[in-house]
């Protein structure tokens, strides 16, 4: 290992304590709020040309629920309306809640204290509707913002540019608010993998420097110093761009037309959050990220809604029927396509794997379990896993595999480890996702850092549209205590870290979410 990446491993391993929520105090962050200073969810451009995309062609045709995870299909071409399909189902609007004076939106992916610091970018080929360039999706209006106008042959194919405004999260969560944005962009990503099935599109992360990828999108230029930066995390190319992004970037930086200004989006912050701001700096590459095949065979969600349905229906829960059992059909359901191999929504090679504290689920006994996803992470967790030595396997009828750990009642530890929240409670199932952190770490460096919570947002985003097509509901967790989960399973040292919670089970309903579509204020027809 390199003295650079020793020094960055240093870096993040001292982040990631910082960071940490203990019983004893939470992680460094704003003592109180004031929510008339919250940074806007939404950022636009202003004076830069715009592309309207019709709401009228956005519902694909009917599509069972497991083609979000098969995703077989003839790829579509690359249109207006399959667009406006694609970026609706991949970060669009889909519902309003209202409490009081409040009213707030709610998206396709979920995000930390609904704050959705990810923007999203694309880099477009000409076509019929539009020049090629470089462009922004802005949600709120659903709408193409072109920022860079370029010749046709600079852009071969399609590409995504994912960025975050770290500013976004940091205003409510301080020092820990760097993860919650890497676990955002994690779910976005896997989000737009799900609504390219819909148009039998083919996503392809790209591995590539920070700087290229800055100069891609514009997001270091003159404009952006009087409003809150945004900070590379990813690219994706669709189907087979071709397009040479070293020569793009390097006609970026000389381009001097770019158009438009970006929007602030609060007041200035009257605190900064150091290490979270010092660890951005510290990424310098995206990591290299690879989907896994889906399984031949793929659960077929009897009764669900069509796949898009089931995008535009994923809420997050914010309360659960305590005296809802799954049955063990629900359960392994809700799990197999977080299995290697069982769902083209996930990373491979997989190195998160499960804890699950088994609240009511038919034929489980209630208790503690492991869920290794593959057998490194088996081999991981018999070696760190202290507690309860004395384990047995658990196969249910669908082949899902568990390793039961101990009998108990777990819905008073799953609240006290999840910062006492009574969602983990009463929930039917709560899970804690562990990360081969040191070896990533050791191997990768802070490219490593981020794709494990890339990893753990993709496999959340999974659990959400499982849980949906089944009728039921999903909540992530972000707030837990660290090292409680750790003593509790017996682990010492970095070698397994807990980076996300999840709540699984059947949901209350939500009296904020109003019937108002998710662009009722453009006059969505109903139809849609």
């Amino acid at each position: 290992m390199s003295d650079l990446t020793t020094d960055a491993v240093t870096q993040l391993n001292a982040y990631h304590d910082l960071s940490k929520h203990r019983f004893g105090g939470y992680a460094p962050g704003p003592e109180t709020l004031d929510w008339d200073d919250q940074p806007s969810v939404f950022r636009h451009f202003d004076a830069a040309p715009r592309i309207e995309l019709p709401l009228s062609a956005v519902a694909p045709p009917a599509q069972p629920a497991a083609h979000l995870f098969s995703g077989a299909g003839a790829p579509q071409p690359l249109t207006l309306a399959t667009l406006s399909s694609f970026l609706r189902h991949a970060a669009g609007l889909t519902a309003w809640k209202v409490l009081g004076p409040d009213r707030w939106s709610l998206r396709v992916n979920p995000s930390s204290g609904n704050l959705h610091p990810s923007e999203l970018y694309l880099l477009l080929p000409a076509g019929i509707a539009w020049d090629a360039g470089v462009y922004h999706y802005n949600v709120h209006d659903h709408v193409l913002e072109q920022r860079l106008a370029l010749p046709a042959e600079a852009i071969r194919g399609a590409s995504l540019v994912i960025t975050s405004v770290l500013q976004r999260e940091l205003w409510k969560y301080g020092e820990r608010g760097l993860r919650y944005c890497l676990l955002d962009t994690g779910h976005l990503l896997a989000q737009c993998q799900a609504s390219a099935a819909l148009n039998g599109w083919r996503l392809s992360p790209h591995a590539i420097d920070h700087d290229t990828l800055s100069a891609l999108v514009g997001i270091r230029r003159p404009e952006y110093a009087r409003v809150e930066a945004e900070y590379p995390e990813l690219l994706i190319q669709l189907g087979d761009a071709t397009t040479d992004y070293a020569r793009l970037a390097a006609r970026a930086r000389q381009a001097e037309h770019w158009q438009g200004s970006p929007s602030r989006l609060g007041p200035r912050p009257i605190q900064y959050w150091r290490q979270a701001e010092a660890m951005v700096q510290r990424f310098s590459r995206t990591p290299a990220l690879n989907w896994s095949p889906a399984a031949a065979e793929m659960p077929a969600f009897d009764d669900a809604p069509a796949a898009h349905r089931v995008i535009r229906n994923r809420r997050s829960a914010q309360g659960y029927n305590h005296e809802r059992s799954l049955s063990e059909a629900e359960f392994s359901a809700l799990l197999r396509p977080l299995l290697p191999g069982q769902s083209r929504m996930q990373l491979t090679p997989a190195r998160l794997h499960l804890v699950l504290l088994v609240h009511q689920v038919d034929g489980l006994e209630p208790g503690i379990y492991l869920l290794p996803r593959s057998a490194e992470g088996e081999r991981l967790m018999q070696r760190e896993v202290t507690h309860w030595p004395q384990r047995a396997d658990v196969t249910l009828g669908s082949g899902l595999r568990l390793v039961h750990l101990k009998t108990c009642n777990t819905r008073k530890a799953a609240a006290q480890l999840c910062c006492n929240q009574m969602i983990a409670a009463a929930s039917a199932c709560t899970l804690l996702m562990l990360a081969e952190f040191e070896d990533t770490l050791a191997q990768q460096g802070a490219a490593g850092y981020q794709q494990l919570y890339y990893e753990a947002g993709v496999l959340g985003q999974s659990l959400y549209l499982s849980a949906t097509a089944l009728g039921l509901n999903g909540t992530g967790i972000g707030c837990f205590f660290d090292d409680a989960v750790h003593e509790l399973l017996g682990i010492d040292g970095h070698a397994l870290q807990t980076l996300y919670g999840f709540a699984l089970g059947e949901g209350k309903p939500d009296t904020r979410v109003t019937a108002l579509s998710g662009y009722h204020h453009l006059r969505e027809p109903h139809h849609v």
